[in-house]
C-alpha cells in the first residue's frame, strides 16, 4: 500500500491524494523532418551524433538530400574528399537547382587542387545563382589568379588577372570576407596602384581593426609611396596588437634601419630572431646593418648566413657581392655576382659590378664584355658580342650571362630603366683601355640619362666632369648636368693612372684605404645601412635624389609575387617583401 501524504493546515490534519503523472516517450514518424536536429549537431561539431542519426535516418528519409549534404560536408572535415565528393554528388542529383551544393562541390575540389573542375562548378554555380554571391565571386577571383599564374602566355595570363580582379570587386561590393580585399588590393599593388590598394585594406580595416596582416600591408604599401610616417605609425599599431608579428617587426625596424637607427633596428631584429631564427631576409638586413657600421667581416657572416638559409635569394647575392668589392676581395665578389647573374640574366648593375671585378682582377677583355652588356640592358637593347668583346667568353659564362653561346639576350620591355651610373662606368673603363670612340658614346648616353635625375649625386658630376675634361668634349656638353664647381678640379687630371675603383661615394675613404687614382669606378650605394621590406623585387633604378641612397637590396619573409625590375620616381627605394597569406 503506498503511503498517505498528510499535512496539518489550520490545526487539522489533511490527507492529500495521490497524483501518477505518466510520461510518454516522443515517437517520430517516418516521415518526420528532422534536418533541423542534424543542423544543430552538426554546428556544435558533433560529428559521432551526426553520423548516427544519418544511418539511422538515411534510407528512411523522404528527402534525403540534405542527409547526404551534410554526409559531404562531414567526410570533407575528416579529410576524406573522395567521400565528401560522392556524397555531395548525390545530394545535387537529388536537387540540380541547389546553389550551396555547387559551392561545397566547388570547395572540395579546390582543396584537392583540381582548380579547373572547381572553377568550372563555380560558373555553373553563378549562373543558376538568382542573386550576388560574394562567395562565388571570391573563389571564381582566386581560381583565375591560380589559372593566370600557370599561364605561359602573357596575354592569357593579364586577361584571367584583369577578370580576377573584376570578380573580386565584385565580392568586395556584396560581401565581407576579408580575403577577398585582401587578394583585390594585392592585384592593385601589382599594378602599382598604390593609393587605391591602401583604400581597399582600410575598408577591410572596417571589418577587423586589430588583423595585424592588413595593417602590415598598408604600412609597407606607404613605403611604396615614401610616405614613411604613415607606415611607422601603422606599423606601430602592428606590433602595439602582436609583439610576436614577424611582418611587422620586420617592416618596423627597417624603417629604422633606413633612418640610419642602426641599434635599434638591430634591437627589433633581435626580437625576431629569439621568435624565429632561420629567416634569411632578417639576416640579410642584420648584415647590411653591421655594414653600416663599418664591421665588415661580421656583416659578411651574416649575409653568408642569410644565402646558406636561401641559396637562390638574389638579394643576399647582390649585398654580399658589394660587402665583397668593399672589403676587396675581388674573386669572392665575382663568385657572388655570377650566383647573382644566374637568378638575374636581365640586370644591368650586377653586370656593372662585374666589370668592376674583372678590371681589379685584371681580365679586361671580360670586364669589357660585363660593362657591355650592362650598358646594353640599361638601354633594353638585345646584346650581342661585338668585335671589341672577350674572345673567351664562352669559357667564362658568368661574364656572358648565359651558356656561352653566341645567341642574344633581349631585355626589351622588361629591362630596367636608364642608369647613369652604368655609363659612366663603362665611360670611364673605355677611357682606360684606350677605346676613346667608345668612351665618347658612353659619356653622351650618361649626360643624356642624367637629365632624369632631380639631383645628380656630387660623385657622379665629379667624374662626369673629370672624364669630359680628358675626353676633350666641349664645354657646352653636359653644362646643365655637371656643375661648374668641378670644372676646375677635373681640368687638373690630364693623365691616367692605374687606380682604385670607389664602390661607395660616401664614407668609403673610412672604409678602405684610397691608392693613387684617376678612374673611381662609381657605385651609387651611399646609404648601405637603409633597412627595407618589400617583396616585389623591385629594384633602384631610377637614381633620383630620393632613390640614390638606397643601392642595397633589403628582402622581406614572403617573396610571391613576380620580380619586377622598374621603380617610379616617386616610389619608395626601400625593398619592402610584403606578400598577402594565402
Amino acid at each position: 500500500m503506498e503511503p498517505i501524504n498528510e499535512v496539518i493546515c489550520n490545526g487539522r490534519t489533511i490527507v492529500l491524494p495521490t497524483l501518477e503523472v505518466v510520461k510518454t516517450i516522443p515517437t517520430m514518424s517516418a516521415g518526420t523532418n528532422i534536418d533541423w536536429l542534424l543542423h544543430i549537431y552538426f554546428a556544435r561539431r558533433d560529428f559521432v551524433r551526426c553520423k548516427r542519426l544519418i544511418e539511422r535516418e538515411l534510407y528512411r528519409h523522404l528527402n534525403p538530400e540534405y542527409l547526404y549534404f551534410v554526409k559531404g560536408l562531414i567526410d570533407r572535415e575528416e579529410g576524406n574528399n573522395i567521400e565528401a565528393l560522392r556524397n555531395l554528388q548525390k545530394a545535387l542529383d537529388l536537387n540540380a537547382k541547389n546553389i550551396e551544393i555547387y559551392k561545397e562541390i566547388g570547395k572540395t575540389l579546390f582543396s584537392m587542387g583540381r582548380y579547373n573542375q572547381s572553377l568550372a562548378i563555380f560558373r555553373d554555380a553563378e549562373e543558376l545563382s538568382t542573386r550576388l554571391d560574394h562567395e562565388i565571386f571570391h573563389f571564381i577571383g582566386e581560381l583565375l589568379l591560380r589559372s593566370a599564374a600557370s599561364r605561359n602566355e602573357m596575354e592569357m595570363a593579364q586577361k584571367e588577372e584583369q577578370e580576377a580582379k573584376v570578380y573580386f570587386q565584385k565580392a568586395v561590393q556584396t560581401g565581407k570576407k576579408i580575403e577577398s580585399f585582401q587578394r583585390l588590393a594585392e592585384i592593385l599593388r601589382k599594378e602599382k596602384q598604390y593609393h587605391k590598394a591602401i583604400e581597399v585594406l582600410e575598408s577591410c580595416l572596417l571589418l577587423s581593426p586589430e588583423n595585424t596582416d592588413v595593417l602590415t600591408e598598408i604600412g609597407i604599401l606607404y613605403l611604396k609611396l615614401n610616405e614613411t610616417q604613415k607606415a611607422f605609425d601603422r606599423l606601430l599599431e602592428v606590433i602595439q596588437f602582436d609583439r610576436n608579428c614577424l611582418r611587422g617587426l620586420m617592416a618596423f625596424g627597417a624603417i629604422l634601419q633606413s633612418r640610419n637607427d642602426i641599434d635599434t633596428a638591430l634591437g627589433k631584429y633581435k626580437e625576431i630572431a629569439a621568435i624565429q631564427s632561420d629567416i634569411a631576409e632578417l639576416w640579410n638586413n642584420i648584415g647590411l646593418c653591421f655594414f653600416k657600421k663599418q664591421k665588415l667581416i661580421v656583416g659578411i657572416s651574416s649575409l653568408r648566413k642569410a644565402i646558406w638559409l636561401s641559396p637562390l635569394n638574389y638579394n643576399a647575392l647582390y649585398n654580399l657581392s658589394l660587402i665583397y668589392i668593399t672589403a676587396q676581395q675581388y674573386a669572392s665578389a665575382f663568385h657572388t655576382l655570377a650566383a647573382a647573374i644566374n637568378l638575374r640574366k636581365d640586370n644591368a648593375d650586377c653586370y656593372m659590378l662585374l666589370g668592376i671585378c674583372l678590371r681589379k682582377l685584371e681580365d679586361f677583355d671580360n670586364a669589357y664584355t660585363a660593362f657591355e652588356r650592362a650598358s646594353s640592358i640599361s638601354l633594353g637593347r638585345s646584346w650581342k658580342p661585338t668585335a671589341g668583346s672577350a674572345a673567351n667568353v664562352g669559357e667564362n659564362a658568368a661574364v656572358a650571362g648565359h651558356d656561352g653561346s653566341s645567341g642574344s639576350v633581349d631585355a626589351g620591355a622588361g629591362s630596367q630603366s636608364r642608369n647613369p651610373l652604368i655609363h659612366l662606368n663603362f665611360a670611364l673603363f673605355c677611357y682606360e683601355t684606350g677605346r676613346l670612340a667608345m668612351a665618347n658614346e658612353q659619356y653622351n648616353r650618361f649626360v643624356s640619362s642624367a637629365q632624369d635625375l632631380v639631383a645628380l649625386p656630387t660623385e657622379y658630376k665629379y667624374q662626369g666632369t673629370k672624364l669630359k675634361s680628358l675626353l676633350k668634349i666641349s664645354s657646352s656638353v653636359g653644362n646643365h648636368i655637371l656643375s661648374p664647381d668641378t670644372d676646375a678640379a677635373a681640368a687638373a687630371f690630364n693623365r691616367i693612372d692605374e687606380g682604385e675603383y670607389l664602390e661607395n661615394t660616401n664614407a668609403s675613404t673610412a672604409i678602405r684605404p684610397q691608392n693613387n687614382s684617376l678612374h673611381n669606378y662609381v657605385n651609387d650605394s651611399q646609404a648601405y645601412g637603409s633597412g627595407v621590406v618589400d617583396q616585389t623585387a623591385s629594384r633602384h633604378q631610377h637614381h633620383t635624389a630620393a632613390t640614390r641612397d638606397n643601392n642595397y637590396k633589403y628582402d622581406y619573409m614572403e617573396p610571391n609575387e613576380s620580380p619586377s625590375n622598374e621603380m617610379g620616381q616617386n616610389e619608395m627605394p626601400l625593398e619592402v617583401n610584403a606578400v598577402v597569406n594565402n
